[in-house]
């Protein structure tokens, strides 16, 4: 939630210093504030490179969805055959198989948990991307139009629908960026995984 915050009141500061140094260039005096209104949310929904995004990132879900069913399928058969042993094995030997299972378990755990990681920072990234020509693409409009300071939709109560410059945007960013190259998340995860070896 402070992210998203954050990130929105880094947008708002980014035009409002935008309209201060037009400002300094014109006159000293205070200019009264001329504001669009952007709808964020609905650019990273509609965009084609965030639809793109999303499906790839969608992908990479369904087939860790699937592991993990399968090493659950794989974990409780070992765990139902180390219980059937607990009786027949030397209790060393026993001890080792249930170390040796644990550790197995924690090793499967935190592979899981890297991939997660790494997926969520590629998507972020090719996010981030998006983001960035958004913001390219509404300081133009914005001098276009005269407006010294562009608000998030998300924070505007009320507002009037000339003030809405979400259309404009939407459909040059579909122009400039049809589409985001997603890095692969189990690159990075490989790479390390030769480092070690």
């Amino acid at each position: 939630m402070y992210k998203i915050i954050f990130t929105y009141f880094s947008f708002i500061i980014s035009f409002y210093f935008l309209s201060i140094e037009g400002t300094n260039a014109q006159s000293s005096s205070f200019t009264r504030p001329v504001i669009g209104v952007l709808s964020t949310q609905l650019i990273e929904r509609d965009s084609l490179a965030a639809k793109g995004v999303r499906l790839e990132r969608d992908k990479f879900l369904t087939k860790y969805q699937t592991e993990v069913r399968e090493l659950e399928t794989e974990m409780r058969d070992e765990d139902q055959r180390l219980a059937q042993q607990r009786n027949v094995l030397a209790p060393e030997v026993f001890q080792q198989q249930v170390e040796a299972f644990q550790q197995k378990m924690g090793t499967v755990q935190r592979d899981l948990r890297v991939k997660q990681q790494n997926l969520t920072a590629v998507y972020e990234q090719a996010l981030n991307e998006i983001r960035q020509e958004m913001m390219r693409i509404s300081s133009t409009i914005a001098q276009e139009r005269g407006i010294n300071m562009v608000l998030p939709q998300q924070l505007v109560l009320l507002s009037d629908p000339s003030m809405d410059i979400t259309r404009p945007v939407l459909e040059i960013l579909n122009e400039r960026l049809p589409s985001v190259a997603m890095k692969n998340p189990e690159v990075d995860t490989e790479n390390k995984d030769s480092d070690k070896k």
